[in-house]
């Protein structure tokens, strides 16, 4: 473990780590998680829809959930795991880190727009896609 997974373990609560450590626990905060990334969606369909009314009331909802995106990864884990979990991890934290990001609340990066709706909506997919996959493969072999 290098050090920065050891200054991870030190600020972790222990209340914290035992809770994680039980089924139900981690079973309540994916499915908080899934329901976050489904309410997160809503925006998108709801713009394809058409239903721009809906969609302007809940773009600030959007922005704001998301901001809260880590603090919901860590009360679900305090690991970013390996293999498929750490592309996970990684998927979450950058699409959150780029929805941050966002061209509309800095007027130096509005000529990306384009590039930044195509990065953060690609990476919602594939987010949405490993946190299926992620779902169903913990409930299968719990």
């Amino acid at each position: 473990m290098g050090t920065l997974g050891a200054i991870a373990l030190s600020i972790r609560p222990s209340a914290l780590v035992t809770w994680q450590a039980g089924l139900y626990y981690k079973a309540a905060t994916g499915a908080a998680l899934g329901v976050f990334i489904a309410f997160q969606w809503t925006l998108a369909l709801s713009r394809v829809k058409g239903q721009t009314r809906l969609a302007k009331r809940l773009y600030n909802w959007h922005q704001l959930a998301g901001a809260a995106a880590p603090l919901l990864f860590f009360a679900h884990s305090v690991s970013l795991g390996a293999g498929y979990l750490l592309m996970l991890s990684f998927v979450y934290m950058v699409n959150n880190a780029i929805g941050l990001l966002n061209p509309t609340a800095f007027p130096r990066l509005r000529n990306h727009l384009a590039t930044w709706t195509i990065c953060h909506i690609a990476l919602s997919v594939l987010l949405a896609a490993l946190a299926i996959h992620h779902g169903w493969t913990a409930l299968y072999y719990e």
